[in-house]
């Protein structure tokens, strides 16, 4: 299979009664959804004028309806460009300009969203069907556009061809065998972000049903553990965090669930054995990026033990990695520096962004931006984001580090690390953190605690208190947010 499209028509093929989606109380099966996205293609086409290469902008939250528009656009040879519905009319208008979308179809919540982008709008039930499956297939055409969700800057259109996302295929056939014909993924995360649709997509790719979720919430996603007997699923780090601190994640029977792999921002041991001990289950950590197509690392539950916590494993099937210094020069296992990939999952590139995408992929190697190591064994350790790296007095200290130190405190629902402007040291380092329900914390028992835990360069000098984090839809915390305060009037975020 080379694109989405032939997924849907395989499995039709092949197991026809065998079901692609759950969503709601109504199950579609694979034979219903090549049928309906064919006839929806049809109607595009003849009847919208949908040309190869066209974008479609898809403003929702998850749906049944959204996953079969996603196979409909790529058998009409459109390119599916998911927006994030938590966008103002403002910024929703910004990325559909951007990709110059010849069209919005947008759910009954969003339309007011949708108008603003100044294109045809157009809800899931006025979507025109006429005819069959157009068969506009090329493997290596851009298939879906998704909008990087950085935590800095305007987002960039990562374009994702057939090849790239088909090859998700061998990918998890290689590491999660959990992952089968019959089972059962949960699909919690966005749509319109990678650790969304990649996760839908790499789960129906295997022949499981994608038990959808209109958004995540917690209690929701216990009672589908439960009553959908769910076998798998991908988590944000946040969202395991909320599903542990629920009283009612006690004494379920989780009996169905099988591998519950987790990513996009780093996680606490905290957290990670508190889901553990809940779920029962196995546990793989995952690390990818959008512009990589979703995962390149996978760490095995067997490999959870000892210093191999603190990674985000090893190089999956077909994925080359190194880490580079910043003349692109690999350096020695165990030294700091750019974490690069080349491999199938590369994207085509930035949409109308030659720059920046030159910028990313340097003779055929994408330049992560994250900050780490590897070690003799081939296990990779993501430190940080190299933009969030803090520099005191010379010593370069990763905030993420800190961050998984801190959050083992008793008293702490969530924290943050910056660096904040110092004359003497240049920066320091600065923690924001948020007190669990009922418990009483001052910044000088933090610090003090945090004393034979980390080195005294790495202590946080101050500690601000605050009610919650920000962070993005894939739980990554928003830095620059946070920083802003603290640098303004600054004309540049170092010091």
């Amino acid at each position: 299979m080379r694109t989405v499209a032939e997924v849907a028509r395989w499995w039709a093929r092949r197991q026809p009664d065998l079901e692609a989606t759950w969503f709601e109380g109504r199950t579609r099966t694979w034979g219903e959804l090549n049928a309906s996205s064919s006839a929806l293609a049809g109607g595009l086409v003849s009847k919208l004028g949908v040309k190869p290469g066209d974008h479609v902008a898809i403003l929702d939250k998850n749906t049944d309806d959204y996953i079969e528009l996603l196979y409909a656009l790529d058998k009409a040879g459109a390119i599916a460009t998911p927006v994030n519905w938590r966008l103002t009319g403002d910024e929703v208008a910004k990325v559909v300009g951007d990709a110059q979308a010849v069209a919005i179809v947008a759910g009954d919540n969003f339309r007011g969203q949708a108008d603003a982008a100044g294109v045809r709008v157009l809800g899931f039930n006025e979507l025109p069907r006429n005819g069959g499956d157009p068969y506009r297939d090329d493997e290596g055409a851009v298939m879906w556009q998704l909008y990087t969700s950085g935590t800095t800057g305007l987002p960039k259109g990562a374009m994702l061809t057939g090849q790239n996302l088909t090859g998700l295929t061998s990918v998890f056939a290689t590491e999660i065998p959990e992952m089968r014909a019959g089972g059962r993924a949960l699909v919690a995360m966005p749509l319109y972000h990678i650790g969304g649709c990649g996760w839908a997509l790499a789960a129906m790719l295997t022949g499981s049903c994608a038990v959808l979720m209109s958004e995540f919430i917690p209690q929701q996603v216990l009672d589908n553990f439960e009553q959908q007997k769910v076998e798998t699923a991908f988590l944000v780090p946040a969202a395991l965090l909320f599903l542990t601190s629920l009283p009612e994640s006690q004494g379920r029977d989780y009996s169905s669930l099988r591998n519950i792999l987790y990513g996009a921002s780093p996680i606490s041991q905290a957290v990670l054995q508190r889901s553990i001990d809940t779920f029962k289950c196995k546990f793989t950590q995952v690390y990818g990026l959008t512009e990589t197509t979703g995962a390149i690392t996978f760490l095995q539950f067997e490999d959870h033990e000892g210093e191999k916590l603190l990674s985000c494993g090893r190089a999956t099937f077909g994925a080359d990695m190194r880490v580079v210094d910043p003349e692109g020069k690999e350096v020695p296992h165990g030294q700091i520096g750019e974490i690069v990939y080349r491999g199938p999952g590369v994207m085509q590139g930035y949409w109308n962004r030659p720059q920046d995408t030159a910028d990313q992929i340097r003779d055929g190697w994408f330049y992560t931006g994250d900050a780490g190591t590897e070690d003799d064994a081939g296990f990779f350790y993501v430190k940080d984001r190299i933009k969030d790296m803090i520099i005191s007095g010379g010593e370069n200290i990763y905030p993420a580090e800190l961050e998984s130190v801190l959050a083992a405190h008793p008293a702490l629902a969530d924290v943050a690390v910056i660096g904040v402007p110092d004359d003497q040291w240049g920066e320091t380092v600065k923690a924001i953190v948020v007190l669990k329900p009922g418990a009483a914390l001052s910044g000088e028992e933090l610090i003090e605690w945090a004393r034979s835990r980390l080195g005294g360069y790495k202590r946080p000098k101050s500690v601000d208190f605050t009610d919650s984090i920000p962070r993005n839809p894939s739980g990554k915390i928003l830095k620059r947010e946070l920083r802003a305060p603290y640098w303004e009037g600054a004309t540049r975020q170092v010091n």
